[in-house]
């Protein structure tokens, strides 16, 4: 287990840690890089290349603006690793979230890098890096107007979205029902969902609730809140946690160089500086 703090609501059951980013900034197009294939193969030179599979359309982290580059923090970060690391050469692959395991699975890219917590189905089968390279709040949101729902006790029977099956926050909350039978939480869940369709249906009714990331509340309330504020956050936190990168599990060179690369860089104090750059004033 990583020495990761868990989710404040509840201390019981749940052995779990814990959604990594794909490109950098100057990447164009729909975020894929030039390599055709992920072959391991090193080039003339000796340097290694190293392809990444990520989202694109996880903001601020990793997505797609307007012009179709792939940017965020999870690139700037992915790119300073890049710099750090002169014997490897990155080449990227921005696909649905719901691909980028199944790429690593089928051994079409090299990492995973999209805020993947910790979880212990996770680690049978991928090797995590031993550096994390985020640190996340997630919370229940609500329509700013619902009275209702003040906390995890008020959401039995609700719709909640939950995220991915595999992620920490829907094993946190199965484990909640598993431990207040009669009280379940209808839990929804989406491999691949975006802060506009999650709006959109906390707005409609079709979610009563949705568990999203602290930082997320700031902007979806200025992209879709039409001049409002149409979302509040309610209760302790569900679930805090730390992104890591995903490796297949006999990857050791790889995920040590990434470790390497991520110490000295939080050190530096590169990571902060790309934190403020991305994620500032989204507390």
């Amino acid at each position: 287990m990583k020495n990761v703090e868990f989710g404040k609501v509840w201390k019981k059951g749940v052995a779990l840690l814990t959604v990594a980013a794909v490109g950098f900034g100057g990447l164009t197009g729909c975020g894929s890089s030039s390599a055709s294939s992920k072959d391991g193969d090193s080039s003339d030179s000796g340097v290694k290349k190293v392809v990444i599979g990520s989202g694109i359309n996880y903001v601020p982290y990793c997505y797609l603006d307007e012009d179709g580059n792939a940017v965020g923090y999870d690139y700037d970060v992915l790119k300073a690793i890049d710099e750090y690391l002169e014997d490897y050469e990155f080449a990227y692959e921005s696909m649905s979230f719901d691909n980028i395991l199944l790429s690593l699975d089928s051994d079409k890219i090299d990492v995973a890098a999209h805020e993947y917590e910790y979880t212990d189905e996770r680690a049978e089968k991928y090797l995590f890096s031993e550096e994390f390279y985020s640190e996340f709040i997630t919370r229940i949101a609500v329509l700013k107007d619902n009275d209702e729902i003040k906390g995890i006790d008020d959401l039995a029977g609700k719709k909640v979205n939950a995220g991915g099956t595999t992620s920490a926050t829907y094993t946190i909350l199965t484990a909640w029902n598993e431990e207040h039978p009669g009280k379940e939480i209808e839990l929804i869940s989406t491999e691949a969902v975006n802060n506009e369709t999650t709006a959109t249906n906390l707005k409609n009714g079709v979610w009563d609730a949705a568990i999203i990331e602290q930082k997320d509340i700031v902007k979806m309330n200025e992209n879709f809140g039409d001049g409002e504020e149409f979302l509040k956050l309610v209760g302790d936190p569900i679930n805090e946690s730390h992104g890591f990168y995903l490796f297949n599990k006999d990857d050791t060179e790889l995920q040590q160089a990434f470790d390497k690369a991520l110490k000295e860089l939080k050190a530096k104090g590169t990571i902060d500086e790309i934190a403020d750059k991305w994620l500032s004033g989204t507390n």
